[in-house]
């Protein structure tokens, strides 16, 4: 009978593409149907999450350290401490344990897992056709799962966007879905995890589809996401209560004289945030990238090192939600949370940037509080009697400090007004938003964003392929007959003196009869540029991807296809008549901003 059984549920299971498409012909009707079901996924994942990464905690944290973290008033575990000390010389070990374990598994299984997630889901949908290896949200849950279970400073947006995405991804292929209607439904698995996961249907929706760009939108995913993210909320909360994740007093906003303050906020905001995006990244590539071991093992020295801070400010471990609470009963005092504010940025960054699995949202989230906790209580200070509450700074911190660092201004706000219900302070929470996106500008925590839907591969097709097809690489490239170039055998430490002394991030390489045979991508070969152990026998060939040029004559449409192909953000421009003569670089930026001439132009004309 079992048999039987399973034979009918697989053939059924075989059938589900022919049933769908007969339920649903139009691409519109597809994708809503498949978005309810990426949304029930959506749900119950984060219900799994959850609950896995409650007991992990509760073991690792709880019984082991006998540490007992605040938590929100949304999200009580129900664990009270029995008593006794915490067990500091556990509390210092337990992070670099689940660094090794976390690190191993990561880098073992799927090393696209490592870091904080969210990056990844923005690659596949720009430059992987929407493709996520099957085993990769596993992967990420597991390895999330134990950087945070064991006190990790990392978030849960990372690993709940993959696993979201991941089944969107793979319900597609099942489907035979377009690469386009792909696309689609990884943003929509991502808006059903984060919506459901941190209670906010809206903002999960709005995120996804706000972080793929630092200036745009994909507006034509946004209903498959809102309908996704609602499904796997409603999910989520049937099981694990409704309700805001923080508990919040009235607040009100009665006063234009405040909208001062909020700005200033804002700009405080984008400081630090410039700041933690230097710091997270700086000590990736130039620290924990140069340590002389596998991969695998750098996310234990990044969990010593937080185990060490850990001593000394616990507060910086795991998530902080529950000392946010604390901030928003006005419970902290200010030199607690400044002092918070800057170690929670290297916890954090010796938690990620090592290669530790986890989101950077929570991490954000505490900074900007944080912040605001201490700038609220600051101003009251300087100006008595001009705030009416100073504790309403910490909800709008929490939204501005992640608005300008993930460059997601309309989420970001949306999502802090879900979760604490402060829906009261969205009008100044929108100045200092927009203060602190305008005031940082070009930096962002996630990498792999493009300015716009104009730079993304998964849009070259939208281009009004005419106009560049009338316009030639001449006009449009930076004339330099000085490009650096590498020859072949050119050792990597040499590269690496390159490098420091040049400003270029692709550079052509060439043989003796100086012919153009590849390029180098500082971005592609980031991971090992400066790794001790393989200077001494790495050469620029090992590091070269296929080589690719245009020349004056092409047209910008021709130049542009070969861009997104291969992925360069440049490519050389050689001459027609002797392809050894490099004239200079086309980039990527060089034809959009030709393009927007030539549009405003005929415009003006017309």
């Amino acid at each position: 009978m079992l048999f039987f059984a399973s034979h009918s549920a697989m053939a059924l299971f075989r059938k589900i593409p022919q049933l769908f498409n007969r339920i649903a012909i139009r691409s519109t009707g597809r994708l809503f149907l498949a978005s309810l079901v990426v949304g029930v996924i959506s749900g119950l994942g984060a219900i799994t999450f959850f609950v896995l990464l409650g007991k992990v905690t509760h073991i690792f944290l709880h019984l082991v350290c006998n540490y007992y973290p605040p938590e929100p008033a949304g999200e009580l575990s129900g664990f009270e401490l029995e008593g006794g000390q915490i067990r500091w010389w556990l509390l210092w070990i337990v992070p670099a344990v689940g660094g090794l374990i976390s690190g191993i598994i990561v880098f073992s299984k799927a090393p696209e897992a490592e870091g904080h997630g969210t990056d990844a889901f923005i690659d596949a949908f720009h430059h992987k056709r929407g493709n996520i290896r099957r085993r990769v949200p596993i992967v990420k849950a597991i390895s999330s799962i134990i950087t945070i279970g064991t006190g990790g400073s990392a978030g849960r947006e990372g690993p709940i966007a993959q696993i979201g995405a991941g089944f969107g991804s793979y319900l597609a292929s099942v489907l035979r879905f377009s690469d386009d209607e792909r696309r689609i439904l990884v943003v929509s698995g991502a808006a059903g995890g984060i919506g459901s996961i941190f209670r906010s249907p809206l903002g999960g929706a709005l995120f996804s589809v706000e972080v793929l760009y630092r200036r745009d939108f994909e507006s034509k995913a946004l209903i498959p996401a809102l309908v996704s993210s609602i499904v796997a909320y409603s999910i989520f909360a049937s099981f694990m209560g409704w309700g805001t994740l923080f508990k919040t007093p009235a607040y009100q906003f009665k006063h234009p004289i405040e909208l001062l303050f909020y700005a200033g906020l804002g700009l405080a905001c984008a400081l630090v945030g410039i700041f933690y995006i230097k710091i997270f990244y700086g000590l990736r590539d130039h620290f924990f990238h140069r340590i002389p071991i596998k991969p695998h093992f750098r996310p234990a020295i990044g969990g010593l090192l937080l185990g060490v801070l850990g001593l000394f400010a616990p507060q910086v471990m795991a998530s902080g939600y529950g000392y946010m609470q604390h901030a928003i009963n006005g419970e902290l005092t200010i030199k607690f949370m400044l002092i918070a504010v800057f170690l929670k940025i290297f916890a954090t960054s010796f938690t990620i940037s090592s290669g530790g699995s986890g989101g950077v949202f929570a991490p954000s989230l505490f900074i900007g509080a944080m912040l605001g906790g201490a700038f609220g209580q600051v101003a009251n200070q300087l100006f008595p009697g001009a705030i009416h509450d100073p504790t309403s700074f910490v909800l709008v911190g929490m939204g501005a400090f992640f608005a300008g660092a993930a460059k997601v201004p309309i989420s970001a706000m949306i999502m802090v007004s879900e979760m604490t219900g402060g829906y009261q302070l969205l009008v100044p929470m929108m100045l200092a938003s927009a203060t602190a996106y305008v005031a940082i500008n070009r930096f962002s925590l996630y990498e792999k964003q493009v300015n716009r839907m104009a730079d993304s591969p998964a849009h070259i097709g939208d281009f009004t392929v005419d106009v560049l097809d009338t316009m030639f690489v001449d006009i449009a490239y930076k004339k330099d007959p000085n490009i650096p170039t590498l020859k072949e055998n050119t050792p990597l430490e040499q590269f690496q003196k390159i490098v420091s002394s040049k400003s270029e991030n692709f550079f052509p390489v060439v043989d003796k009869h100086n012919a153009i045979v590849g390029i180098i991508s500082l971005r592609e070969v980031r991971s090992v540029l400066f790794e001790q152990e393989v200077g001494s026998f790495l050469i620029a060939q090992d590091l070269m991807s296929p080589p690719v040029t245009v020349t004056p004559a092409e047209s910008l449409h021709s130049a542009l296809k070969k861009l997104m192909e291969y992925n360069y953000g440049q490519i050389p421009v050689v001459d027609v008549r002797d392809e050894r003569k490099i004239l200079g670089m086309l980039s990527h930026e060089n034809i959009i901003e030709t393009y927007n001439k030539e549009v405003l132009k005929r415009k003006m004309v017309v």
